[in-house]
């Protein structure tokens, strides 16, 4: 047996590296000109410049698709890399995308849906300068992903998940994003811990991995391209408004709002968004601009509107994971309100919350009012309650009334409340107060621990309205947003 065949059988199992071209594979047009334009390699090039691959406990294996920049990026072509890994899933123990760093976080976004039950580690990476460059960061990336992809062989945990490996870290490939155009660390996860640090030693945090799979693995063919992501700015107009929401096939809509999820209040600006929702039946889910913190809608009047209309929250989302996972959720042909329903929820890791909003219709309590029932999900997990929510909306005295003291003790699952009803018990689950000018109010209490404690799985939740004060007291929209943590 030859030194080559030995080496060969002594490699613990086989990593399929995709090429997509970008960066990290990037060579010069003329190799004795280095300051020549910059062409996208053959794998013998690249593989020449990092001898480093041979000598690790791994066969590594080539495909290689048509080369793009990343910035030609689309669906499509994440449609191909997922049929290449479904055709080779059997066969390899994990797999390595060579990537451009531009719409890097897309991509990864991406085949974390269309890859259904993954258990095994799908690695993206691309560097900020060329694998054949004297100084670059491609060798350091594409070592450590090919290592990351086939943990058996390298003693390390399996990561069951499509992740972005760049500048010595892992990261959940749906949480990251680029935060530098230039810089090594070119990527992070602003509102998500690290997967794993590449030092002297390669430490995962094993605690934020997701669990594997029970269920069998398949690929999801298809997804919606048409949708957009669209930012909120200071003094825009409902004429840009309307004219992006009468786009012809337009299925859904991103907006990135300012703050924790705050956008104009004025009636012309809700009134576009209304008429998208309710006669374009257009899917709107609001994230934030900032690149941490999360959106809560309601929690502020400024988004408190968006919410009565049908406004969905996209909670941490990064941009990339919103409009892509809204790209799969049309595209697997759901109804419209079986995907607001679902883009609230995690399915991939992508958000640290789930959120569950009961959404009451206008009222009025003089001095009782009784909701119709509302039902939670049947795999709703009470213990999973981390923040709950009750809200009245526009709330109002008699018309004529300028001024007056508003008081209203909002129970749950309590069919025999009435004004005499105690408000220190746990149905009760808050005490709404206002001093009334004339003015709609808009009134929040925080319930989580009454809301905890009443709800049971499976029933009906009916919630009463007390006017504590006998006052006439009307309301334009009633919300109990509940929000459940995530298990990793």
């Amino acid at each position: 047996m030859g030194a080559t065949e030995a080496a060969a059988k002594d490699k613990v199992g086989k990593v399929l590296v995709i090429y997509t071209g970008g960066t990290i594979g990037m060579v010069r047009e003329d190799v004795n000109n280095p300051i020549s334009p910059l062409k996208a390699a053959d794998w013998e090039q690249l593989e020449a410049a990092v001898p480093t691959l041979k000598d690790l406990a791994v066969e590594v294996v080539v495909h290689q698709m048509e080369p793009i920049d990343s910035s030609d990026m689309f669906p499509g072509y994440w449609l191909g890399i997922a049929e290449v890994i479904q055709r080779n899933y059997d066969e390899y123990g994990g797999f390595v995308i060579m990537h451009g760093t531009d719409t890097m976080t897309y991509t990864a976004t991406a085949l974390s849906f269309l890859l259904e039950n993954l258990d095994k580690p799908v690695v993206v990476t691309g560097s900020q300068l060329p694998i054949v460059e004297a100084r670059n960061d491609a060798v350091q990336n594409l070592v450590a992903a090919v290592m990351f992809a086939s943990p058996d062989a390298h003693d390390l945990p399996l990561v069951p998940e499509v992740c972005v490996c760049f500048n010595n870290t892992l990261l959940r490939g749906n949480r990251s994003r680029k935060v530098s155009s230039s810089g090594y660390a070119g990527f992070d996860t602003p509102n998500y811990a690290k997967l794993a640090e590449v030092g002297e030693h390669i430490k995962v945090n094993e605690k934020v991995i997701r669990s594997r799979p029970t269920e069998g693995f398949f690929v999801n063919p298809t997804l919606e391209p048409n949708v957009m992501l669209f930012d909120i700015f200071p003094g825009i107009s409902t004429q840009i408004l309307r004219s992006v929401f009468d786009i012809e096939g337009l299925k859904g809509v991103v907006f990135r709002t300012y703050g924790a999820g705050n956008a104009p209040t004025n009636e012309d600006f809700l009134r576009e968004i209304k008429r998208a929702v309710s006669e374009k039946h257009l899917a709107i889910v609001n994230i934030t601009q900032c690149n941490q913190g999360m959106v809560e809608m309601g929690l502020y009047d400024a988004s408190a509107g968006m919410a009565r209309i049908g406004v969905i929250s996209g909670v941490d989302m990064t941009p990339e994971a919103a409009l892509v996972k809204m790209m799969f959720l049309l595209g697997q042909g759901y109804d419209i309100d079986t995907v607001k329903d679902q883009m609230q929820k995690d399915l991939r890791g992508e958000q640290s919350v789930n959120v569950f909003n009961l959404m009451y219709e206008p009222g009025t309590a003089a001095p009782l009012y009784k909701a119709p029932a509302k039902q939670l999900p049947a795999n709703f997990i009470r213990e999973n309650i981390v923040r709950a929510n009750v809200r009245l909306d526009e709330v109002t005295l008699p018309k004529g009334t300028t001024e007056g003291e508003i008081e209203l003790a909002v129970y749950l699952n309590y069919p025999t409340a009435d004004v005499k009803t105690p408000t220190d018990i746990p149905q009760c689950l808050a005490v709404l107060k206002g001093s009334y000018t004339g003015e709609p109010l808009n009134l929040i209490l925080d319930c989580t621990s009454k809301f905890s404690r009443v709800v049971s799985p499976g029933r009906p939740l009916q919630v009463s309205v007390v006017s504590c004060n006998g006052a006439e007291v009307r309301w334009g929209g009633c919300l109990i947003a509940v929000f459940t943590s995530v298990d990793v």
